[in-house]
């Protein structure tokens, strides 16, 4: 069936709450959240990774001066224990998510820079990806490399795991290529022509990809189905950088070159909003309420997501807050709120 173009609707400032979190290092070029959305990780131009815990309203340690060059990927185990960093210094770092303390001296077995980091879902196997398209998957307890495979990478040098480490996506001059890190195999081809792939990013369950390309586009392909149809979500003005899917699958979110954050309901495909400004990273909290992204002075914000048709009227919040500040209709009380009457929930960390 082919997609309708639907057009992108500002909302109002109510629909789309801001809340100003805390100072980090400037120039956050990547982050990842806690699988609890206790803790937050930012990786920096200059290799600073910072390590924030949300429940105490302060740092987990330091900034820590984690590698020589750009920290171009971060990410956090699926106990929560653990958060690898991956730097363009061609090591991989290895962190105590609670203390921020190294567990071990880098991990130096990629001959260079090293793209993309993950977890396999047992939290003590890693899969890493490095700018000459080799894939090592190795034990986070040893640094013992257990395989390693290469891959069909361009110069772009862009590509995403899924969350539970299995799959790998890859783009190129043909398209997007899938391999699975366990058999070592591509399992398929997204074919494209015309404009080139600039980001991309798999949903949690793995089922489909959510790309954004030259002609201003996000797109999103089933991979488990092989019609080659990919509906098209349109609104975006500028050239997207960064994509994200929510946890349930429901929204996607992309930054453009313009700055300018915009939410998608994935089902109907119309644009849920385009108020906020960020050059991104960004990420989703683990329930899907919230958009995480730094600001232009590399503080992280939280952005509530509008709600779409599945959602209720209410927020739930799924991140830790320290002060809930409640706009509710007469007669209905912040516990009323709270146990899911409508009202209009904002969350404010001070």
């Amino acid at each position: 069936m082919e997609a309708v173009s639907q057009p992108c609707h500002s909302l109002s400032e109510n629909s789309l709450r801001h809340v100003q979190v805390d100072d980090v290092h400037d120039n956050v070029t990547s982050l990842s959240i806690s699988p609890d959305g206790k803790h937050v990780a930012f990786g920096a131009i200059d290799g600073t990774l910072t390590l924030w815990h949300v429940d105490r309203r302060r740092h987990v340690c330091a900034p820590i001066n984690a590698h020589q060059s750009i920290i171009n990927s971060v990410c956090y185990s699926s106990d929560g224990r653990l958060t690898a960093s991956a730097s363009d210094d061609e090591t991989i770092g290895l962190w105590d998510a609670i203390t921020g303390q190294s567990l071990w001296s880098a991990f130096t077995s990629h001959a260079d820079g090293v793209l993309i980091v993950g977890f396999m879902t047992d939290s003590r196997t890693v899969i890493s990806l490095s700018r000459d398209r080799v894939v090592l998957v190795w034990k986070a307890t040893t640094g013992e490399v257990e395989r390693q495979f290469r891959i069909s990478l361009d110069t772009r040098s862009l590509a995403t795991l899924s969350s539970d480490g299995k799959k790998l996506l890859a783009a190129h001059m043909g398209g997007i290529t899938v391999w699975n890190t366990v058999t070592m195999e591509s399992t398929m081809t997204i074919r494209l022509s015309g404009p080139m792939v600039l980001c991309m990013a798999l949903s949690q369950d793995s089922v489909k990809v959510a790309f954004g390309m030259a002609d201003k586009s996000i797109h999103i392909r089933d991979l488990e189905n092989d019609e080659a149809h990919s509906p098209r979500l349109d609104g975006c003005t500028d050239l997207p950088l960064h994509v994200a899917w929510s946890s349930d699958g429901r929204t996607v979110s992309s930054v453009a070159e313009d700055a300018t954050l915009r939410v998608w309901n994935v089902e109907s495909r119309p644009c849920l909003s385009e108020n906020h400004r960020t050059m991104g990273p960004i990420t989703y909290t683990p329930g899907g309420s919230f958009v995480v992204c730094p600001s232009d002075d590399g503080s992280p914000d939280t952005w509530q997501v509008p709600q779409t048709p599945h959602h209720p009227s209410t927020f739930l919040l799924d991140l830790p807050v320290t002060t809930v500040s409640m706009h509710c209709p007469a007669g209905v009380t912040e516990s009323d709120a709270l146990g899911g009457t409508s009202g209009d929930v904002c969350a404010v960390y001070q």
